[in-house]
């Protein structure tokens, strides 16, 4: 895919809550709160009025607007317009400025209006120029054009598109630019799979005789690490992104539980050298660098902020699993979840502020979220079921997690907010243990 040279990108300052700046529309999705912004994606329209739109082969302009709609769907702060609701009728009766009716979009309380124009091409599907207004202006908010070659390119150009947008309204658009890996049931094995955020690619990346666990991706995207357990044992396995190699390594001791990233790019993981299980930070041959946290109770499931000052894990000192944060600086510990009795699998946000876990209540896990500052815990996740296993996104802003709400398990994304979960597509089977990671 060849990516043409940008249309127009205006420069957006963030404000609180959502707003006008300079006229120009933004959101602020950190805030405590959170207004809908009304958006209308508009049906395609072909560049010249002389080619239809029927000679875009493989109904690629329809696939592309579902992508788009099925992609800003995950985005809470978007409430989707209907057609049906849009006054005078859905089409805006061109796809440039100063061509749409702006002012039946106002009536229709639309806040950004969508437009797709394409034009076929020899070769390939064609270009398709994607543009987002700010309806109460009639202003541009982006404009994007790019060459098609083949239906598989569809999903990441709605991709790019839409983080161009999120990044436009909000100053961020990392959740299009990352990806998932997670594990499903393959008979009696479980393997490693990964896909984009919003589940489009879903692809297999190990295929090993045993049970994969825990992966985790490292801060820059690049590798992969993860528990295995075959008949022989418990190993640990490093995967490379780039070049597709899987290492894997026999530990001291009998177990190796729950590894991952530190911010400088090692890895820390629980080992039961010495009875119970230890947290350790490894070399690169992955010797044991150095022990992290060591008590006589459980310490397990270490995870790291993006500064590498601060690390949580679960232990059991206190009695029962509590989850606990460290400043890896000073050595000093603090307790971070103080309801309940059972916590566990800790995710610390990328700038070390906030940490969510699964809180054991009326015998079912929920997600809690602890403000490290305030020590404030809340309630995240309601609803039927388990909910399990969080990971932050790169921003800081999305949660992925695993629940069996609906049956089997399967990998949902909600926000730092607790806004309703999604579910994100990941094929036939159960998924779970999802890691959250940089494209």
């Amino acid at each position: 895919m060849r990516l043409l040279p940008a249309l127009l990108l205006c420069v957006l300052v963030l404000c609180p809550r959502w707003g006008m700046a300079g006229d120009v529309l933004t959101v602020d999705i950190y805030g405590p709160g959170q207004t809908k912004v009304n958006l209308f994606i508009a049906d395609p329209l072909p560049r010249e009025a002389s080619v239809p739109l029927s000679a875009v082969p493989e109904n690629a302009p329809a696939t592309l607007q579902q992508y788009i709609q099925s992609f800003c769907a995950f985005l809470p702060f978007f409430a989707m317009v209907p057609g049906r609701d849009v006054v005078g009728g859905p089409s805006p009766g061109g796809y440039l400025a100063q061509q749409i009716d702006f002012g039946r979009f106002k009536l229709s309380r639309v806040d950004v209006l969508v437009t797709a124009a394409w034009q076929p091409q020899h070769a390939g599907l064609g270009d398709v120029e994607l543009r987002a207004f700010e309806v109460f202006s009639g202003r541009l908010i982006i404009g994007r054009g790019y060459t098609v070659q083949n239906r598989q390119q569809l999903p990441e150009v709605a991709a790019r598109f839409c983080a161009d947008l999120m990044e436009a309204l909000t100053g961020r658009g990392d959740f299009f630019r990352s990806n998932l890996a997670f594990v499903k049931r393959d008979g009696q094995r479980k393997q490693i799979f990964m896909s984009t955020a919003q589940g489009v690619g879903v692809q297999q990346i190990t295929n090993l005789d045993g049970v994969c666990m825990s992966p985790s991706w490292s801060h820059d995207g690049q590798r992969l690490v993860f528990a295995f357990l075959d008949q022989k044992g418990h190993s640990i396995c490093e995967w490379n992104r780039q070049t597709r190699e899987l290492r894997r390594f026999r530990m001291p001791g009998s177990t190796v539980i729950s590894p991952a990233f530190t911010a400088r790019g090692t890895i820390a993981v629980a080992l039961d050298m010495g009875g119970s299980p230890d947290i350790y930070e490894l070399n690169a041959d992955f010797s044991i660098a150095r022990v992290l946290e060591q008590h006589w109770g459980i310490d397990v499931s270490p995870d790291f902020d993006a500064s590498g000052t601060k690390m949580v894990f679960v232990s059991n000192r206190l009695g029962n699993p509590h989850v606990f944060v460290k400043d890896l600086a000073s050595g000093s510990l603090a307790r971070v979840s103080f309801e309940g009795k059972y916590n566990t699998a800790p995710s610390i946000s990328p700038d070390g502020k906030l940490v969510v876990y699964s809180h054991m209540i009326g015998g079912q896990h929920k997600l809690f979220l602890a403000d490290l500052a305030s020590g404030v815990e809340r309630q995240l996740t309601f609803g039927p079921g388990n909910d399990e296993d969080a990971s932050w996104s790169p921003d800081g802003y999305f949660i992925a997690f695993s629940s069996n709400r609906a049956g089997g398990y399967q990998i949902y994304v909600t926000t730092k907010h607790g806004d309703e979960p999604i579910l994100i597509p990941t094929g036939p089977g159960e998924s779970f243990a999802p890691a959250w990671g940089k494209l």
